[in-house]
C-alpha cells in the first residue's frame, strides 16, 4: 500500500464516537468544539484548550459536552502543555526569556505552572492516607476529608 493509499482510506474510512467507540458514517457525525485544559495543539496554539468532540448521534453529543462541562478547566494544565511543545521544539533547552517568547506565557505563569506540576507529582507519590503533617487526624492539606 502507498502513502496515498492510506490516506484514501483513512478518508472513506468513517470515524468513531468519542462516546460509545462506534464507528460513524462521515455523513451522520456531529462534532462540537469544548474547552478542555488538557488538550495543546502540535502546532498551532491557537487551538490550544479546545476538543474536538465526533458522536454518532445527539444524544451521545450532549452527553460528551456535559462530561467536558463538569471537567475542570485548569490553566496551569495548559499552560505545562505549551512549554513542553516548546520544549520538545528545543531539546537543547531554553533559558527562561527564551520560554517565555517559545510559549507566550509569563513568568509568574511559567513559575505557577512548576509548582503546579510539582504537586501533582507529590500526590501521585504520596498513597492515599498517607502524609507528611504531624496531624494524624487530617487527610487533606485543608483537614476536609
Amino acid at each position: 500500500m502507498y502513502d496515498s493509499d492510506a490516506s484514501a482510506a483513512a478518508e472513506s474510512s468513517p470515524g468513531l464516537c468519542d462516546l460509545c467507540g462506534e464507528p460513524i458514517p462521515p455523513q451522520s457525525q456531529l462534532f462540537s468544539l469544548v474547552p478542555d485544559s488538557s488538550v495543546t495543539h502540535p502546532s498551532d496554539p491557537g487551538q490550544d484548550g479546545q476538543r474536538l468532540l465526533a458522536a454518532c448521534s445527539s444524544e451521545h453529543l450532549a452527553e460528551l459536552q456535559q462530561q467536558y462541562r463538569q471537567r475542570p478547566y485548569v490553566n496551569e494544565e495548559l499552560w505545562a502543555g505549551k512549554i513542553a511543545r516548546a520544549l520538545r521544539a528545543h531539546p537543547g533547552g531554553l533559558d527562561e526569556d527564551q520560554l517565555a517568547q517559545a510559549t507566550g506565557l509569563n513568568f509568574v505563569q511559567i513559575e505557577h505552572t512548576l509548582s503546579w506540576e510539582s504537586e501533582c507529582f507529590l500526590r501521585r507519590q504520596t498513597p492515599p492516607g498517607e502524609h507528611d503533617g504531624p496531624d494524624d487526624d487530617a487527610d487533606t492539606i485543608d483537614g476536609n476529608s
